[in-house]
This record gives C-alpha cells, structure tokens and sequence, in this order.
C-alpha cells in the first residue's frame, strides 16, 4: 500500500513540475526568447541595462537556434556553470546582432510635407504656436514608421516556431511604433497613435496597422500585447474594434470604402469578441443573479522574458500569499492590463508589489471596452446586413452595462470602482480608468450619457480632486503609501487624459469643461517640448511639462499615443485651443536612457556569476524534499 501512495505522490508532484516546463504555462515556444538557460544567465548577470534589450536583439545572420544553443552549452560545460556577466556579454555580442537589426525605417507614402497637402489639419488652426506646433509632431512619424528588414518566418499557428531567429513578429504591412525602447507595433498605444495619423491624412497607414492586427488575431487567435514572440500569450485593452470605427467615422475616409474594410475585418473582429468571451471570462454572483465579466489574464506561469531578471528577484520575496507561479501569471496579467503596474492590482493599496493579483480584480475599464466593442459589433454587423449577429452584439452589450452598473456602480461617490472577484466587494480608491464606461458610451437600464448623469460624475469628490493638479490627472488618487509604480500617482498618462476629455466633450452642457482639460493636457505636452525638445510616454501631475517617472525602465521618448492624443484635441477644437509658452525660460534635461544593442562594461548590479538556481530548480528541489519526507514515513 505504501508503494502505491508513494507512486501516486511522485506522479502528482512529476506533474506539478511538468506544470512548470510545460509549453502552456511559457510565453512561447521559443528556447531563446521565452525560456531556457540562455535566456535565464543573459538576463540573471544583466548584461544589458534593460533586460528587454536582450530578447529584442536577432541572431546574427545566417545562425541558426540549434547553433547558439549547443555553443551555450558547450561554454556552460567549460565554465562548470560559473559563467560571469563579461563572458556572457561576449558570448552574446558573438551570436546576436544588435537590437533593431530585423527592422528598418520607413516614411509611409501618404506622408507629406504640410506645403503639399499633409497634415490638412494646418489649414485649419489659427493660432500660430499652435499650428507650428502641430507640424512639429507631423514631422515625428519620419522617426517613427518601421518595416520588417529581409525575410522573416510568416507565421503558421497560434504559436511561433521554436526555431525563430529573432523575436519579432511577422506582419505583411509596415507600422508606427511607439518610440524609445518600443520598437514593434503595440495594441493599445496604436489607438490613439491612428487618431494623428488620420489627422495627419494618412489613412493608407491607418488600414495597412488595422489590417496587420487582423492578420496578427487570425493567426494567434488573439491580438498579442504586441508583435514580439514574448508577448504571445498575452493582449491588451481590446481597442480593435474602436480602431475600425475611428477609421470608418474620421472624415477622409468614404462610406463605401468604410463599408469594404468592415467587412474585410470582420473574421478578425469576430475572433477577438470570442477569446475574450471564453479565455478572459469571470462570473460573479450577486443578490442572487449571476453576472459574467472580464478579467485580464497572463496565459502564462514564468518571468516575463522582458522582465526576466525583475519578475525572477521579486518572486524572492514571496512569503507565502501566493505561488511563484501564481505570481508570474499576475504580472503577467498586469501587463495585459497595459497598467504595468499600479498598486491598483495589490491585495490593497498599501501592500507589497508581491501581493499583485490581478486575475481576480474585474476592471471597470476592460468590461466597458468590451462594451463599447460589443455596440460596435452590433453596428457593423447592421451595416454589412447581418441583422441577426447584431442584435446578439447589442444584446450583449446592454447586458454588460447592467452588470457594470450593478456591480461596480458607487452611487455615493457617484464614480465607478473595480469589482474585487475574491472578496466579493468594490475596491477602494479612485483610478482615471474608472470613467471608461463614459468614454465607452456603455448605456444600458441607465442612461449614463445624459446630462444629469454626467453632471453628477463631474461633481464628484473623485473628479474634483483628479482635475485639480496642474500637470494633468494623474493615475490615481492614492498617494500614501507612494508605490513608486509608474501607473499611480503622480504620472499622468496619454490614453487616460483623452478618455477623461473625450467622456465629456460631447454633451453642450459638459463641453467647456472637457475643453479646458484639453488645454490644460495641450500645454502639458507643449510646455514639455518647448523645454526639452521632446514628446514623452508620460508625464508627471505635479509639475506642468515634467516627464514621468517610475517603473521598470527608463523613462521613453517618442511617442505614439502622445502625439497621435494631441493631433486628435487639435481635431476635436480646431479653434478653441492655443499654444501658451512656458510661463519662465527654464529647461527640462531630457532624461538619458539606454538602448544598447552589444553591449561592453559592467553593470552596477550584475551578479558574480549564474550559479543562482531557476525558479525550476527551486520547486524541483522542494518537491524532491517533499518526496524523501513522504518516503521516511511510509517505507
């Protein structure tokens, strides 16, 4: 009898290890990028400054996987696992190409100078700051558009070939990436990045991206957070179908090619509304009804390879609230929720970062993009003629504005909250994100979009103290204990502001109001370039102009989704909106960040070398205690 308990023992924990391994639980398929001792010691020693720098650089030309594999192994053999951060920087510098080496720049051809019809936006501005201003960022897509370099592995399936040679994603149409350390074509950042490019009359651009997420969902079976193999497993904040109704409304574009593109995107559309249904989903009870939402999820259960040596140190610090595995699919999810991270995603406020629980909190902010995409497939399908499908998408939309409204509705503070699945309750404290349903028009038994209703959110505590700080909203309202996380206070972000001015801007009785945030955000971007030369991924609340900080990298310049936000409030008041200089001649240095690509010196926290066990390791060593343990007593 004994026997056979201890072989059930070992086939459970065999299991639980297999777990660990298994493809489901890694990023990708890759050995290189996504898992594997290679990647592991490049990332453990930091032999780059960003550890994303390491999985972005391809291998040489004409080096194959196998190859890079078996000299690794062979240079492991003859340094008896001691490997130290210098020879592993020469090792590396010896197979991969620097980063950027699968791309090359690319001026899209509907880009034109102002002087011969781009931008037609200019013609219309008055203020003269302003409209310099505007040609300014039309003059940053020249940094900004990418095109894959040579050949590249097309992908076959819902997972990349092991044998990839660079991480980077396969897509049939060049792109705009965000800026700075960014260098692929993001999901969420390009919804407002669209917005300038059709305000800069560039609307071939805009379907050849669109047409690249359609390729990129059809494949996967998802949208991946962006096109890099690493990030496979993972999306972000839905925005596809938002995209193609900002493409199919904005005024350069025609009925009827509007018309010929839905129907061309609608396959990909479709996919999208199903993952997030079946992969994403979270049902909750409440006074007796049964309410099915959305959460993010991470699709996976080790360090994201981006992040490798970040995810590997804090999962050090686990004391017992939750299994490293169970950790690493949290920031993964965390990521999905492009809020990587906000103590919005802790146990609570104050606690450690290692309390990360993302898969059990139901944000306000995806369920009402769901909604939002939910509509609009209902008015795509009625336009393309499908009067079935788009009464199941209406449907389903006024379904999930109800149970928003049910469940995450605060009336007393007249504001939206996170709905905390685990403890079956609103979450405290206030984030920008939790006016999306505004934003996303999500009507249901309430009209949320009627004068009453949003001249009582505007009078709120929440929005009150948000709108009050000269550099914009910053992320949240929870400023004790500071978590140094880029997603809370004081750091005001690009996407949040536009989806704070664009909830009220439409309603006559609102508009001035959203208007003034647009100029205040306005001269927050502009004060910021005038004093620095440059457009940044964030900015800071608390000081007009200042770039933000936090996070796991240095801060980025650029930047898509800033410049696209901007173009896009010069669209939506033409004439309403000025320029204002810099109230004093002070300047901004511009922050220094690294993205090398071989790499030479020493890191100031490098490891003395890559004996440290993976996290494999770790769990194997325990379960094979664990077995020894059980065997003493039963044998």
């Amino acid at each position: 009898m004994a026997f056979w308990i201890l072989l059930i023992l070992l086939s459970l924990v065999l299991w639980v290890n297999g777990r660990n391994v298994s493809e489901s639980g890694r990023p990708c398929n890759s050995p290189i990028f996504c898992y594997g001792s290679l990647l592991e010691t490049a990332q453990l020693l930091e032999i780059h400054h960003d550890s994303k720098t390491f999985v972005d650089r391809p291998l040489k030309e004409h080096v194959t996987v196998e190859e890079v594999l078996q000299a690794f192994d062979q240079l492991e053999a003859a340094m008896r696992g001691n490997i130290t951060q210098q020879v592993m920087k020469d090792f590396v510098n010896g197979w991969f190409a620097p980063v950027g080496a699968s791309l090359e720049p690319y001026l899209p051809p509907d880009w034109k100078p102002v002087d011969q019809g781009g931008l037609p936006l200019y013609n219309v501005l008055e203020n003269p700051l302003l409209k310099q201003f505007a040609k300014d960022i039309h003059e940053q897509w020249h940094k900004l558009g990418r095109k894959i370099r040579g050949r590249m592995t097309k992908l076959t399936g819902q997972n990349s070939p092991a044998n990839k040679t660079e991480s980077l994603m396969y897509v049939p149409h060049p792109f705009i990436v965000p800026g700075g350390r960014f260098q692929e074509m993001y999901y969420w950042d390009s919804y407002w990045t669209i917005q300038g490019l059709l305000a800069s009359g560039m609307k071939e651009t805009v379907a050849n991206m669109l047409r690249n997420f359609a390729y990129l969902i059809q494949t996967v079976g998802h949208m991946p957070n962006a096109n890099r193999v690493y990030y496979e497993q993972r999306s972000q904040p839905p925005f596809f179908a938002l995209m193609v109704e900002t493409y199919r409304k904005h005024s350069s574009v025609q009925a009827s090619e509007s018309l010929a593109f839905i129907r061309e995107l609608l396959p990909a559309l479709e996919v999208e509304q199903e993952f997030f249904r079946t992969q994403r989903s979270e049902q909750v009870t409440k006074n007796g009804l049964t309410y099915t939402l959305n959460v993010y999820r991470g699709g996976m259960t080790h360090p994201r390879p981006e992040a490798y040596f970040e995810d590997y140190h804090l999962a050090e610090t686990l004391d017992g609230f939750q299994t490293e595995e169970e950790l690493f699919a949290n920031l993964a999810a965390g990521a999905e929720s492009g809020w990587d991270f906000s103590s919005r995603w802790y146990e609570h406020a104050a606690a450690h970062f290692s309390t990360i629980r993302t898969e059990t909190i139901i944000p306000v902010d995806l369920n009402a993009i769901l909604c939002a995409s939910e509509r609009l497939m209902g008015d795509f399908y009625y336009l393309t003629g499908n009067i079935t499908q788009a009464e199941v998408f209406r449907d389903r939309a006024v379904k999930r504005a109800d149970a928003i409204h049910d469940l995450m509705w605060n009336d007393h503070k007249k504001m939206w909250r996170d709905y905390d699945a685990k403890y079956q309750l609103q979450r405290d404290g206030f984030y920008t994100s939790h006016i999306t349903p505004l934003f996303a028009k999500c009507n249901g038994k309430v009209n949320i979009t009627s004068t009453a209703f949003l001249q009582a959110v505007l009078s709120s505590v929440d929005i009150k103290e948000v709108t009050a700080f000269p550099g914009g909203f910053p992320q949240s309202l929870v400023r004790e204990p500071f978590s140094g996380q880029q997603w809370d206070f004081p750091y005001a972000w690009p996407p949040n502001q536009l989806m704070m001015i664009e909830s009220f801007m439409d309603d006559p009785a609102t508009r001035e109001t959203a208007r003034q945030w647009a100029q205040k955000w306005m001269d927050v971007v502009y004060i910021g370039f005038v004093k620095s030369g440059s457009f940044y991924e964030k900015y800071d609340a608390r000081e007009m102009g200042m770039y933000g900080g936090g996070g796991e990298y240095d801060v980025q310049e650029g930047f898509g989704w800033t410049n696209g936000g901007i173009l896009r409030l010069m669209e939506i008041f033409p004439n309403q909106l000025v320029a204002n200089p810099p109230p004093d001649n002070s300047t901004f240095l511009p922050p220094s960040s690294s993205t090398d690509g071989e790499v030479t010196g020493s890191s100031t926290n490098a490891s003395a070398d890559a004996t440290t066990p993976s996290c494999a390791d770790k769990s194997s060593t325990s379960s094979l205690f664990f077995i020894a343990f059980i065997s003493f007593f039963l044998l």
